[in-house]
C-alpha cells in the first residue's frame, strides 16, 4: 500500500509514557501520541522537562488551549525535548474543555486557532497538525470544518485528523460523543477531494483490519485509540496485515520485554499501578483474561514484587495440565 502511516489516538488517562513503551514492545511502526496536555499544565509542571525517549520515535505531543504566546512558549521546549510533531487538540467535547474555552469549542474561531499555527510556526521547526471533527450539533454541513481548514492551513498546518462525526457541546458527555451522532465517512473523503494538497487521517469507528484496510489506501493515513487499548493484541493484526510484519509474539515475550523497561522504575519508586494499569486487557477475548485482571490486581493491591506477573504464564500451564490429570 502507498499509505501506512497508522497512529495511535491521544487518550487522556492512558496514553502516558508507560503505556507507549508497552505499545512499542508491540509495534515498531504506529506512530505514537501523548495524552492531551494543556499549554498551562506543560508550562507549569514537570511534563516542560519530559525527554522523549529513543523507542518513542515518531511521537506527536497533542496541546490544548486558546492562547497563541502559550503555545509559541511550549513550541520551543517541545522541539528541544525531542517531540516530532506539535498536534491542536480542536475536537475534544467534555464540559471541562469547553469552560476552558479550547477544544471542540474552538471550531468557532478558526482565527484564533489560525494565530495558535502562526505562534508555534513561528517558535520551532516542528510540523504543525490539527485533530478535530467534522462540525458541531447535529447539523450536517462542513461549513464550520471548511473554515477552519482555510484559516489554519494558511497559518501553516497542512496536516488534519478528523474524527468523522460533529462534537455535542452540550448534554452529551465525551464518551457518548465516541459514537453519537453517527459517524460520516463519505464527508470527510469530500473534504479530502476538496483540497488536494492537505494530508488528512481518518478517525472514529475503526475497529477491524477491514475497514482499516478499505481507508488507509484513499486517506493518508488513520488513527485508531480504544480499539487498541482495549485489545492491544489487535496491534499484532496491524503489524502483519498492513505492514506485513508476520514475526510472532507471543504475550510471554510482551511481558518479559515490558518488565525490563518496568523494574528499575519499579525499584525507583515507580507505583506498580501506574506501571501495570495498562496491561489490563493483554489476554483480551481468551480464556485467561479473567485471571490475568485477577492476577495484575493482585500485585498491584497488595504492592507485591513487579516481576511476579513473570509467573503468569507458568500459572496457566499448571493449571492445564491438573486439569488433565
Amino acid at each position: 500500500m502507498k499509505n501506512k502511516r497508522i497512529y495511535l489516538a491521544p487518550m487522556v488517562g492512558r496514553t502516558d509514557e508507560h503505556y507507549r513503551m508497552f505499545i512499542r514492545i508491540l509495534s515498531n511502526n504506529i506512530n505514537l501520541y501523548t495524552e492531551m496536555i494543556t499549554c498551562d499544565s506543560f508550562i507549569h509542571t514537570d511534563r516542560q522537562s519530559y525527554q522523549v525517549k529513543a523507542k518513542e520515535n515518531n511521537l506527536t505531543i497533542q496541546l490544548a488551549g486558546s492562547d497563541p504566546k502559550k503555545y509559541g512558549y511550549c513550541a520551543k521546549m517541545i522541539e528541544d525535548n525531542g517531540y516530532d510533531e506539535i498536534n491542536l487538540n480542536i475536537g475534544c467535547p467534555s464540559d471541562k474543555v469547553v469552560r476552558g474555552e479550547f477544544g471542540a469549542c474552538l471550531m468557532n474561531s478558526p482565527k484564533l486557532v489560525a494565530e495558535c499555527v502562526s505562534e508555534i510556526k513561528g517558535s520551532c521547526d516542528l510540523p504543525v497538525s490539527i485533530k478535530t471533527r467534522l462540525g458541531l450539533g447535529y447539523e450536517e454541513d462542513l461549513d464550520l470544518l471548511y473554515g477552519l481548514i482555510d484559516e489554519t492551513s494558511v497559518a501553516g498546518c497542512k496536516k488534519y485528523f478528523i474524527h468523522a462525526r460533529n462534537a455535542i457541546l452540550n448534554g452529551l458527555s465525551p464518551k457518548k460523543n465516541r459514537v453519537i451522532p453517527k459517524l460520516r465517512y463519505q464527508d470527510v473523503i469530500i473534504v479530502k477531494r476538496r483540497y488536494s494538497d492537505i494530508e488528512f487521517y481518518l478517525n472514529g469507528g475503526l475497529d477491524n483490519i477491514s475497514e482499516i484496510q478499505n481507508n488507509i489506501s484513499f486517506f493518508d493515513g488513520v488513527m485508531i485509540g480504544r480499539k487498541i487499548y482495549d485489545d492491544p493484541m489487535f496491534l499484532r493484526v496491524i503489524e502483519s496485515e498492513i505492514y506485513g510484519n508476520k514475526d510472532i509474539i507471543t504475550r510471554d515475550y510482551i511481558i518479559f520485554e515490558y518488565l525490563k523497561y518496568a523494574r528499575p522504575l519499579s525499584k525507583k519508586g515507580v507505583s506498580n499501578y501506574m506501571l501495570l494499569r495498562h496491561l489490563f486487557s493483554l489476554y483480551y477475548n481468551t480464556s485467561s483474561a479473567k485471571k490475568w485482571k485477577k492476577f495484575l490486581h493482585d500485585i498491584i493491591q497488595h504492592d507485591k514484587d513487579i516481576m511476579l506477573i513473570n509467573d503468569f504464564e507458568e500459572s496457566i500451564y499448571e493449571e492445564k495440565i491438573s486439569s488433565y490429570s
